[in-house]
């Protein structure tokens, strides 16, 4: 009876294909498809993450040296010439470089930033500072073709000094011949990276005319304000 019964006993379901192994976690779809978004933010979106985690520009704000390649800030070389006669034209100082530091950090979405004019001892020379907590475009002079022009060298150079672009204005000179380098003048220069831009801007003729000075004097502010 035990062996009949074991026989007649029905068959259970034939057996079914074997289970697939499981996935290692790297080859699951979703985990794969989120690590192709951060591989994506690393080679394509750092600087869009670093914006993000940092906050945009910096708004710290930026304090002007009191004294810049050996002129005075213009408010104080006006003053000690003469304060009384002169505070019209302090006034007027403070209140174009207020509006223009505002300006500035507005067109670089809030970014701290700082307008300032100097002026030598005899209010002959003068300069303008302006700084930025941003990186900007770095110069560029406008294509001249002196051939067709028939003179030594573009009406508007750039000029690399290290780190620093300067645009120069060079006096109408022959071919062959060197632009008079008391007729010639720096426009401005500047240099810019990731959290700082600043450049010194001619405010007249006087004294702006080596390149290798004004990119000294943009050196010394980099420095202090860095």
């Amino acid at each position: 009876m035990t062996e009949g019964y074991s026989q007649d006993f029905p068959a259970g379901p034939p057996p079914g294909p074997p289970h697939p192994a499981p996935r290692p976690p790297l080859r699951r779809p979703v985990v794969a498809g989120l690590i192709g978004v951060l591989v994506g933010a690393i080679l394509v979106g750092v600087p869009w993450l670093a914006l993000s985690l940092l906050g945009g520009p910096s708004g710290q704000a930026l304090a002007a040296p009191a004294n810049l390649g050996g002129l005075s800030r213009a408010q104080d070389a006006i003053a000690k010439v003469d304060s009384v006669r002169g505070k019209a034209t302090i006034d007027r100082i403070d209140k174009t470089d207020q509006e223009t530091t505002s300006r500035v950090s507005a067109a670089y979405d809030g970014a701290g930033a700082v307008v300032q004019d100097y002026q030598d001892e005899r209010l002959l020379r003068s300069f303008q500072l302006v700084a930025v907590r941003a990186p900007s475009p770095r110069l560029f002079a406008p294509y001249e073709d002196v051939q067709a022009l028939g003179v030594a060298k573009p009406g508007t150079e750039l000029v690399s000094v290290g780190a620093v672009q300067c645009l120069v204005h060079n006096a109408p000179a022959a071919p062959g011949t060197t632009p008079d380098p008391d007729q010639s003048f720096v426009l401005n220069c500047q240099r810019t990276g990731p959290g700082l831009t600043v450049a010194v801007r001619s405010l007249g003729t006087e004294g702006n005319h080596d390149p290798q000075e004004l990119a000294g004097i943009v050196e010394q502010a980099w420095k202090e304000l860095g």
